[in-house]
């Protein structure tokens, strides 16, 4: 697959791969990491672990592998650019593992020369899970992959960007619930995806800036992991509210500010789906399920 093939949302999956103690043994030597917990039977016994466990860098190795073998980048693929990943419980000899890889985010880029976009940063989130369904090891990896000649890329769920942010500002504008929520309201709310951020000044029920910084910072910012992002944007629901409750969204900044705007957050994130999705995305009824959930934020705060 191409660089423009790839979705925000999509899912591949791989699998399954038998660990074994020869890929343990393998790895210690491959590595040098020979300690007795991944070598020596009756020491790791003796362990929390009750027995041989493998190296947590072979477990994002296999990982590795599965991408691979998923086929999505077989013939694309340019480079690996880095990895963030969590070790969440050992993998043990005879562990059947599969991964799920989901893509939260695309990045085109443009040949200095011509403009055209050539390549693109593909981001996945992955899950590596066990036989027992027990997710190992978990984390982001991004990868550099070609695109088709003539490739194009729209921004619609490029979230946190500024391309991304002036569409979102335009659904906004369009949607009365957000309007008459922050009418009264002179500030800036900043949205965040990852490390990516962008800033909205809105005054009296309009958004009139849309930037990567304001001069003075946010007045708040709302963010979230690239992994929710895509999650709300490819769910049937947005879930705002059970989000919210379940400690997914992230806030920084004014506390008050941020209290008083939570139903219109609600509405934002309506905005978010409408601009991903602009042909089935509907917002949901300003009495439905996520703004009563955000009026019981509000009771909780």
């Amino acid at each position: 697959m191409y660089f423009e093939q790839f979705a925000v949302g999509q899912t591949f999956r791989a699998g399954p791969r038998v660990v074994t103690e020869a890929d343990i043994a393998s790895f210690a030597a491959l590595s040098g990491d020979d300690h007795p917990l991944h070598t020596d039977p009756v020491y790791a016994a003796g362990t929390r672990f009750g027995s041989v466990i493998a190296h947590g860098g072979l477990g994002s190795t296999i990982a590795a592998g599965l991408w691979v073998r998923s086929g999505a980048v077989s013939d694309s693929v340019v480079a690996a650019l880095g990895e963030e990943w969590t070790w969440h419980a050992p993998i043990r000899p005879g562990d059947v593992l599969t991964l799920t890889a989901t893509i939260v985010r695309r990045e085109p880029r443009a040949d200095r020369d011509t403009g055209a976009i050539d390549a693109g940063v593909i981001t996945r989130y992955n899950e590596l899970t066990n036989g027992e369904g027990v997710v190992v090891q978990s984390g982001h990896a991004r990868t550099l992959v070609k695109a088709s000649p003539g490739a194009e890329h729209e921004p619609r769920t490029d979230v946190g960007t500024l391309a991304w942010g002036r569409l979102l500002a335009d659904a906004l504008g369009a949607d009365e619930r957000f309007r008459s929520a922050v009418a009264e309201w002179d500030g800036t709310i900043g949205v965040r995806a990852g490390q990516h951020e962008v800033h909205l000044r809105i005054y009296r029920g309009r958004v009139i800036e849309v930037t990567r910084r304001a001069p003075h910072g946010a007045t708040f910012t709302f963010g979230a992991s690239e992994r929710t992002w895509a999650d709300i944007i490819t769910a049937d629901e947005a879930g705002f509210g059970v989000r919210l409750m379940s400690g997914e969204f992230e806030v920084s900044g004014d506390p008050y500010e941020y209290l008083r705007l939570t139903k219109a957050l609600s509405f934002l994130v309506d905005a978010v789906r409408t601009v991903a999705r602009p042909d089935s995305a509907a917002p949901a009824d300003a009495t439905g399920p996520a703004a009563q959930a955000t009026d019981e934020q509000k009771a909780l705060a």
